[in-house]
Formats: structure tokens, C-alpha cells, sequence
């Protein structure tokens, strides 16, 4: 395994390629690399594509998309390049077989992944299809949803892979539409996350192996386990946010076992089952930062009472915060053992690691 920006490589079978695709909580592809030809000029990059057998991949009846990635002197945007790619892919196959592919878009039987680097493209079939993120279970984000795959990675940074299974709990106190805990219950469950997606980018590809991939599937169904109560809490001020939370877990199948409850930040503190606390755990959020919610002196207010209730009420717990904003961490009243740089989409983040002293903080007087 090598990696390196932005990407991972890897060698194995094809049904390593598909258990990546069915298991990895944080990728936004799996693709499996054809060919790397030469791309000094346009008409070189065309002689060289029209080498590969196409054929082997695709046959004339089938559809295709392009996605072309890096630009240069002589390829100055995706789309041509794109154009250029898919013009040797469906004249190859056109050549041997009598017709050509049709383009579809947004649901074609094959992707092509194309990546221009120092003049050459590295020419790769999609399987993942749809970003895997989409999970395939259809749920609300609502007005500023946090991507599935950002959101498993930091609870990898979090730890909750090793913290989850070993019994700590997990607090999201501003859960939104409960990305979190969805990926968190995930976890617990070892349900694999592209386990409910419907469709698959290998599935319209020639070289598929049908049986290695049922198999997988068989085994990953066999892994899910019931998700444990009393592990996962959320919390948020917005009825409409708790609403959506809700019905996200449903689509697993989790909401009796996630609490989620309509509470004001500063009414939050660490749950209690019965009559004992919980050992110390985890708090995972996402708050606003004011580039898509709320205006900067109220989000400002915001993430300072999340300090103030963290270092009174949550003792001796560890959070971890993305903050899209750079001075936002200034008003959190903690201080950060780490700053991982992360992005949110186009928005550059930092991803806070910030551990709560057990010692119980004076009361103002």
C-alpha cells in the first residue's frame, strides 16, 4: 500500500477492489487503474487510448461517462479532455464492433476515471460508480449537511473504531441531521457502509465477477450485529433538525437505540442511564461557523457556551470539533492538544482535538 495525496494505492484481487468499495467508511472512490499512456500532445494522447482493448471492458450496447481530472498547456479543461477520451474509447470499440457506446452521465453501465499528470493519463475504471458517500439510503442532510465519508474519518481520528467497541459513549451536542451517529452506530453494528446502496459502478463492467461480489455481500450481512443502547446520544435546539435525525435513523434501523432529544446547548450534560454515569466519552460535532449558518458574532456566542459547557459538565471526556473558521477556536475557552487540517467540501477546516480536564471548573461568582 503507497500513499499519497489525496490518494491511496493499493495491489490485490478484484474482489479486494470490491471489498474496498463495500467497506471503506472514508473513500470517495475505488478505482482499479487500465492503462497509463503517453499525453505529450492531443493527437498522442488519442493514438495511444485507441491502443487499449476497450472491448474487454465495454461492448457497443452499453453506455459510458468520462471524468477527467488535470489540465496542461494543451488539455486546458476537463471537459476537452474528457471529449478527447471518450472520442477514442467509442471509436476503438466502434472500429471493432460495427457501434459505438452511448454517453450517459448520470447513470452509465461504465465511468472512466482519467488523471493528467506531467503528460501522461492514468486511464481507470470507476468502480464505486456514485461517490461513496451516497450510502444509498436515501437521507435528508438537511441545510448544511456534512458528508458521510468526513464524517467517518474523523471518528477514525476520534478513535471511536477502538473507544465504540470498548463501551465509551459518543455525544453529538449539535447533531444536525445526525451524520454522526449514523456513521457511529455503523460502527457498532459492523454494518458495512455501501452494504444498502443499489448500484454499483462495476456492475455494468465485462470483467465483473458476479459470485466473488455475493459473496461479499452474504458476508457482510452476516457481520451486522444488534447496535447496543445507551451508547449514542444527540442533541440539538432546531425541532426540524431532531425530526431529520430521527428519520435518518430510522433508515438503519436505529432509532429506538439513538436517543435523539431537543435540548438547548446550554442545558447539555453527559447522559445518565438509570442511576449511573456513563464512563468518559466522547463529544463529536460539527458546529456552525458562519459561512452557511447564522451570521459570525452569533455563532461566536455559540462556540463559546460549547466551551463553557464542555470544560463544567463534560469531565475528563475528550471532544473533537471541525471548525471551518479560524478564529472560532479562540472563543472556545480550551485549549486544543491538536489541529488536523481538513476540508469540507471547498472549505478549509480544522479538526480540534480537545481534551477536558477532570477537575471541576470554579463557578463564577
Amino acid at each position: 500500500m503507497k500513499i499519497a495525496h489525496r490518494v491511496v494505492r493499493f495491489a490485490g484481487t478484484l474482489a479486494d477492489g470490491y471489498r474496498a468499495c463495500l467497506w471503506s467508511r472514508v473513500a470517495s472512490r475505488i478505482l482499479l487503474p487500465v492503462d497509463t499512456v503517453y499525453a505529450g500532445s492531443v493527437r498522442a494522447l488519442y493514438a495511444e487510448l485507441r491502443k487499449i482493448r476497450w472491448l474487454e471492458h465495454l461492448g457497443p450496447h452499453r453506455t459510458l461517462a468520462v471524468h477527467f481530472v488535470g489540465t496542461d498547456e494543451r488539455i486546458r479543461n476537463s471537459h476537452f479532455g474528457a471529449l478527447k477520451v471518450k472520442d477514442a474509447i467509442v471509436d476503438t470499440i466502434r472500429q471493432f464492433a460495427g457501434d459505438r457506446p452511448s454517453i450517459d452521465t448520470e447513470a452509465p453501465d461504465v465511468r472512466i476515471h482519467a488523471w493528467l499528470h506531467r503528460k501522461r493519463v492514468t486511464v481507470s475504471l470507476d468502480l464505486s460508480g456514485d461517490p461513496l458517500h451516497l450510502r444509498g439510503l436515501n437521507r435528508d442532510g438537511g441545510p448544511a449537511p456534512l458528508k458521510e465519508t468526513l464524517a467517518a474519518g474523523i471518528l477514525r481520528y476520534a478513535g471511536w473504531h477502538r473507544h465504540g467497541p470498548a463501551g465509551a459513549p459518543l455525544v453529538d451536542p449539535l447533531c444536525g441531521s445526525g451524520t454522526f451517529l449514523l456513521e457511529a452506530a455503523d460502527v457498532l453494528a459492523d454494518r458495512a457502509p455501501g452494504l444498502a446502496r443499489p448500484r454499483w459502478g462495476f456492475q455494468g463492467w465485462k470483467g465483473h465477477e458476479p459470485e466473488a461480489w455475493e459473496g461479499l455481500l452474504a458476508e457482510a450481512r452476516e457481520r451486522v450485529r444488534p447496535l447496543p443502547r445507551g451508547r449514542l446520544f444527540g442533541f440539538d435546539d432546531d425541532p426540524d433538525q431532531v425530526e431529520r435525525a430521527r428519520a435518518n435513523l430510522a433508515t438503519i434501523g436505529a432509532a429506538d437505540a439513538v436517543p435523539i432529544e431537543r435540548r438547548a446547548l446550554r442545558d447539555q450534560e453527559p447522559p445518565v442511564p438509570g442511576r449511573e454515569a456513563l464512563p468518559h466519552g466522547l463529544v463529536v460535532t460539527n458546529p456552525p461557523y458562519g459561512e452557511r449558518l447564522g451570521d459570525e458574532e452569533a455563532v461566536r456566542a455559540l462556540w463559546s457556551e460549547l466551551g463553557d459547557v464542555l470544560r463544567r459538565r463534560f469531565l475528563g471526556w475528550t471532544a473533537w470539533l471541525l471548525a471551518g473558521n479560524p478564529q472560532l477556536p479562540k472563543a472556545l475557552g480550551l485549549r486544543p492538544k491538536r489541529r488536523i487540517e481538513l476540508y469540507n467540501g471547498p472549505i478549509e477546516a480544522r479538526l480540534l482535538h480537545v481534551p477536558i480536564s477532570d477537575r471541576p471548573v470554579a463557578r463564577d461568582r
